[in-house]
């Protein structure tokens, strides 16, 4: 049998024997117990006290996943994003995992044996990404806060509902990734013969279901943090977070990759039904619209509330631009269902953001920028005289919180985004200025556009800000209702419409025209995603879920703006982008690329942990 033991790469720190447990797990962060590890510390220990027991909770937040590069720690793709796999971002960083690992096409099951802080880093990491410690914690103290004496009942039902919520957030982050995992429903020990062995995708789908309905269900677990919690646990699970989440694993697996009548790939572990559903059922698209509805009936019913999207004339909101930027970076806004907290601060000089942003990894592409529609709704289009004289002009107002561009306000000045013609003389720049003055760093403008979100421009009311990571938002809510509509009634309805105009209606963007068939909603609404949601981890999700291998292997561009030093016209040029180009440009996608590959040391081992297709 394959012991526990031999699986230790999997749950590598906290230690049980007999409920006996090492306190060096916990202590991370936190310095629990303010002692050394001892196997002094038992549970008894742990949970004999609400302090105590509080932090094996809290030590559950540290894990979920946070998708930027911060103060120096790298990301799972070491400086990378994962919107470079995808049209909307290019990554110029030789030595990041994009660089190193996907753009040459070496990625495979091996890697993800040896990842290191040296490139060899991948997307999601099986064994490395703190999830199953996560796991393992919120099962451990689901199991044992009972015993805790001084905690009322009431918050006991309300932290064994976060503890449910937190399996199935980070189980929803591996679905994503991987398809079917190995189901762990209890805090597993030295008395557990093996680990699980990966289970069916309908069991996946219904494990984290299952979790979800529970908490939501449970009437000592809050809509939303009460007011009077709001300064101290601002971030901590709500069920309305659980309920969006709901509408995003369902909405995901109605989609095509694993809604089908045939595998995406052929192998095992479609064979076992690990990586599709079997067949195409038109009711899992009901049942991703029924979330959503159920969703908005809550939202709508009185006592509940609070969640909103960020609007124009909030508090402290002057402008539509400021209402989306908000929507993302601010903790404690209206949108944020479920977010990512570290005690990552804003900087000045945004020096936080640094590494990724200005070496390199955030490098915008031309046609991410041709997406942004015109302010009217008409689609850009270079070959219209008008938008090819002034293409930074009444544009999508979302372009200019995602681009740092020319004549822009950005930190007290106008930005100067433009570069000299070829044989013009070169324009000089004192060194020592910000990125955004005059391209110093070339790294980050290797396709002549450079990005603004995240790394903002930020007042001196900003600085020393924590930065959130929205895992899930209310824009996403009303789009995921949008498609599911779109998809089970063969065509938009009319809250299809509202839902996804609510969401253009908040940047002041006009409706979508009415009328629209089946195809051309979807495209619309991938579209509306792509723009609404760019690095925040969604573009690469949606591609895959519906096998949009096409926009994976289109030829990507960057843009030589130039201006006329009298006139002040602009001349736009666009130019291929070769530099570090990715080999499934020349080769095709290969589906296989769609689901992460688990580490071969795992397979190996022999517990049940079946490859998925291709690896």
């Amino acid at each position: 049998m394959k012991l526990f033991k031999h699986t230790a790469a999997i749950v590598t720190t906290l230690l049980l024997s007999g409920f006996a447990a090492s306190c060096e797990d916990l202590a991370i962060g936190n310095d629990f117990l303010q002692k050394p590890p001892s196997t002094d510390v038992t549970i008894d220990t742990i949970f004999g006290k609400a302090e105590y027991a509080r932090r094996v909770l809290w030590r559950c937040y540290e894990n979920l996943p946070y998708g930027m590069e911060t103060n120096g720690r790298r990301t799972q793709m070491c400086l990378s994003t994962i919107e470079g796999l995808t049209d909307l971002n290019f990554d110029n960083i030789g030595w990041s995992s994009l660089g190193k690992t996907y753009y040459p096409g070496l990625y495979n099951a091996s890697i993800e044996d040896n990842t290191n802080d040296n490139g060899r880093v991948t997307k999601m990491q099986f064994t490395r990404a703190g999830i199953w410690t996560a796991v393992r914690h919120a099962w451990l103290f689901k199991e044992n806060v009972d015993r805790v004496p001084d905690m009322d009942a009431a918050e006991k039902s309300r932290m064994k509902s976060e503890a449910d919520m937190m399996v199935a957030v980070l189980y929803a982050h591996m679905l994503r990734h991987y398809g079917a995992m190995p189901i762990i429903d209890h805090a597993l020990s030295s008395e557990d013969a093996e680990f699980p062995k990966r289970a069916t995708l309908q069991e996946t789908v219904d494990f984290i279901v299952k979790l979800l309905d529970s908490v939501i269900a449970n009437k000592d677990f809050p809509w939303s943090i009460p007011a009077d919690e709001l300064g101290n646990w601002d971030g901590r699970f709500t069920k309305a977070g659980a309920m969006a989440l709901k509408t995003r694993v369902l909405l995901f697996v109605a989609s095509p990759l694993f809604n089908s009548p045939t595998p995406f790939a052929e192998g095992e572990a479609s064979e076992k039904k690990m990586t599709w559903f079997g067949n195409y059922d038109k009711n899992r698209w009901k049942q991703a619209a029924d979330a959503c509805k159920t969703f908005f009936d809550e939202l709508k019913k009185g006592g509940n509330g609070y969640y909103k999207l960020v609007e124009n004339g909030d508090p402290g909101i002057k402008s539509v631009r400021d209402a989306y930027t908000s929507a993302y970076f601010d903790r404690g806004n209206t949108e944020t269902l479920i977010s990512s907290r570290r005690n990552i601060l804003m900087l000045k000089n945004n020096k936080t953001f640094d590494q990724g942003l200005r070496w390199g990894a955030y490098c915008p592409t031309k046609e991410f920028f041709d997406m942004f529609e015109m302010k009217d709704g008409t689609k850009f289009n270079w070959d219209n005289p008008k938008h090819k004289k002034a293409p930074f002009k009444n544009r999508d107002p979302r372009l200019y919180e995602n681009f740092i561009l020319d004549g822009d306000d950005y930190n007290g000045r106008k930005a100067d985004m433009v570069e000299p013609k070829p044989n013009d003389p070169k324009k000089e720049y004192p060194k020592g200025k910000d990125w955004s003055q005059g391209r110093i760093h070339n790294l980050s403008i290797i396709t002549g556009l450079v990005c603004r979100k995240w790394g903002l421009d930020r007042n001196n009311a900003a600085y020393n800000r924590p930065v959130q990571w929205p895992i899930i938002r209310l824009a996403e809510v009303y789009l995921n209702y949008a498609e599911a509509l779109n998809e089970y009634n063969g065509g938009p309805t009319p809250e299809a419409y509202e839902a996804v105009n609510k969401v253009r209606a908040r940047v002041d963007m006009p409706p979508l025209k009415s009328g629209m068939t089946q195809e051309e909603f979807r495209e619309a609404l991938l579209h509306e995603r792509a723009v609404e949601f760019a690095y925040e981890e969604v573009r690469f999700f949606d591609l895959i879920r519906w096998k949009k291998y096409d926009v994976f292997e289109t030829q990507l561009h960057g843009l030589h703006v130039y201006r006329h030093k009298k006139t002040r016209a602009y001349e736009c040029v666009p130019f291929k982008l070769t530099k570090y180009s990715r080999s499934w440009w020349k080769t095709g996608w290969q589906p296989r690329m769609c689901l992460s590959a688990f580490p071969s040391r795992e397979v190996s081992k022999g517990y049940g942990l079946v490859q998925n297709p291709g690896w």
